[in-house]
């Protein structure tokens, strides 16, 4: 049996990505009735230190952030963060598309926090399906910054999968991060899971 190597993981884990970025936008394009497009160009894994100089290169000081925490075979909290601008483009490119070119203030968190729940479930559901790896869900939060992942960070010994997501909505474009905190644990779980899959299809 021919050695696993990283490239190989990195392959399965952005298929795995990918096919939960698609059901999320087939979940989009259900909520506004119009073809949204996900995509992701970048896909890293990252410890904490590279984490910090990541956030601070990528992730503005000040954004809009959803918030999942997650626990089971992967435990830890991912996060969904746009900047202001890119959340305010995407935010209208749903909103025109279900007929509300006014939106109230309530109803643009709303459909941020809708568009979190429904990429970081899509994300982590996929992972998970694919890998044979149970995961629960514990309620969405929302904040300015990515404080309340970064103190996940913290009080774990993790490792964070880093996916820049690009989203596009009608003329609309937006850049979002997807950032996935998990227990070291969870990630040798996770890499576990990814070398039995790998060895399966090369039987």
């Amino acid at each position: 049996m021919p050695e696993i190597t990283l490239d190989s993981r990195m392959d399965l884990l952005s298929e795995c990505v990918n096919i939960g970025l698609g059901r999320a936008a087939e979940a989009l394009n259900r909520m506004c009735d119009s073809h949204v497009k996900l995509s992701a160009p970048e896909i890293r894994i990252m410890s904490r230190p590279s984490l910090t100089a990541a956030t601070a290169d990528r992730c503005p000081a000040i954004c809009e952030g959803v918030f999942l925490p997650f626990f089971g075979a992967m435990r830890g909290m991912t996060a969904l963060a746009f900047a202001h601008a890119d959340a305010a483009a995407l935010v209208t490119g749903l909103t025109e598309a279900m007929g509300i070119p006014d939106p109230s203030p309530h109803m643009r968190e709303d459909t941020l926090r809708e568009v979190g729940n429904v990429v970081l479930v899509g994300v982590l559901g996929a992972m998970g399906t694919m890998l044979g790896l149970h995961v629960s869900y514990q309620p969405l939060s929302t904040a300015n910054t990515l404080g309340p992942l970064l103190a996940v960070a913290d009080a774990l010994c993790s490792v964070t999968l880093y996916v820049r997501a690009q989203f596009a909505v009608a003329r609309y474009l937006a850049t979002g991060d997807i950032l996935v905190v998990m227990a070291q644990d969870g990630f040798d779980a996770l890499t576990t899971a990814l070398d039995a899959k790998i060895r399966e299809q090369l039987r």
